[in-house]
């Protein structure tokens, strides 16, 4: 596929006061999946979490807050897991649209009381249509048509080496905003795949929800969004509201109006990365172990580590075990 969209990141409130309800009836998941966190979030007292999703509920009221009701925030691998694992919508047979958040969107709809305080749509070019170092140069160059003044450019340095950049349109504090970077080299892996997120907050973000409600193209809808909010364009005209628009950016957006939700299968989960990291960091050293002291050295330096495993880490240990279970029940 030469473009992807996904949601990203999802806040939204209902007013209700029992979590187990919410999770089962706006998630489509089992509430036996979450655990308490002990922390407070987002002005709520008590939070359950699964895989990045994250249930706060009590709020902590006062004149100024109240009627908070239960507020629901997944990340990035929380939509993941919930467009997996969730049993809202009607499966599709490929396996490759997102039925689940359609489905809640409906119910979010239907609840007057609802409300969605931020939502992130992530357009992801993986054709080679974008040029991060292009992108880069218009942003510093004032070569975007677009009503939001504040622009920045975050840069990071690996050593004396550039390692990335982030383009940022939309001040931090705004209704919408804009994040353009390079995902693979993030990710650090192979290939062209330059990301550019949407975000959404206020009535911004349950305007976006609405009219998914009416619409099965979410790409259509975000090249709306796009083309409406800002565009990168070629200075060829005193009046920057007449210059032509980019003809890389062009064929970006022509092509978003194409893409209907995507759902992603792959949910790397906080223990996971961790396999990874030692796999890479420290595999070599865990070899000259095996090698020389056994494998039961290596089990007994584990084992002795117990002791001085976290709350959160002890937390990341059960969350990892109802995902595993998570994803066998979905393969039933």
């Amino acid at each position: 596929m030469k473009c992807e969209v996904l949601i990203d990141w999802l806040t939204f409130s209902v007013k209700k006061n029992d979590p187990s309800e919410v999770i089962r009836e706006y998630l489509g998941l089992d509430p036996a999946l979450f655990q308490d966190t002990g922390y407070s979030l987002l002005g709520y007292n008590k939070v359950l979490r699964f895989s990045d999703i994250c249930v706060c509920y009590e709020p902590r009221e006062n004149k100024h807050f109240q009627n908070m009701g239960i507020c629901v925030s997944m990340s990035g691998n929380g939509c993941r897991a919930f467009e997996t694992m969730s049993k809202l919508g009607a499966k599709d047979k490929q396996g490759t649209q997102s039925v689940a958040f359609p489905a809640l969107f409906r119910l979010l709809a239907a609840d007057e009381t609802a409300n969605v305080s931020r939502i992130d749509i992530a357009c992801d070019d993986r054709e080679g249509y974008l040029d991060m170092e292009q992108i880069i140069a218009k942003t510093r160059a004032n070569a975007v048509n677009s009503r939001m003044r504040w622009k920045d450019i975050h840069e990071s340095i690996d050593g004396v080496n550039k390692a990335g950049a982030t383009v940022y349109i939309g001040a931090p504090s705004s209704e919408f905003r804009v994040r353009i970077y390079d995902k693979a080299l993030e990710q650090g892996v192979e290939g062209h795949w330059i990301r550019v997120e949407l975000v959404m907050r206020s009535a911004n973000a349950n305007a976006f929800v609405e009219d998914m409600t009416n619409s099965e193209n979410v790409g259509k809808l975000a090249a709306q969004v796009i083309n409406d909010k800002f565009s990168f364009i070629e200075r060829d005209d005193s009046n920057i509201s007449r210059c032509t628009v980019c003809d890389r950016w062009q064929n970006f957006v022509d092509e978003l109006d194409k893409v209907r939700l995507v759902s992603r299968e792959v949910i790397q989960h906080g223990v996971e990365r961790i396999r990874g990291w030692i796999e890479n960091q420290v595999g070599p050293s865990l070899y000259i172990l095996m090698k020389t002291m056994g494998i039961m050295d290596i089990y007994s330096i584990a084992a002795s580590s117990a002791g001085r495993i976290s709350a959160h880490q002890e937390a990341l240990i059960q969350d990892f075990q109802s995902l595993c279970l998570a994803r066998r029940a979905a393969t039933l």
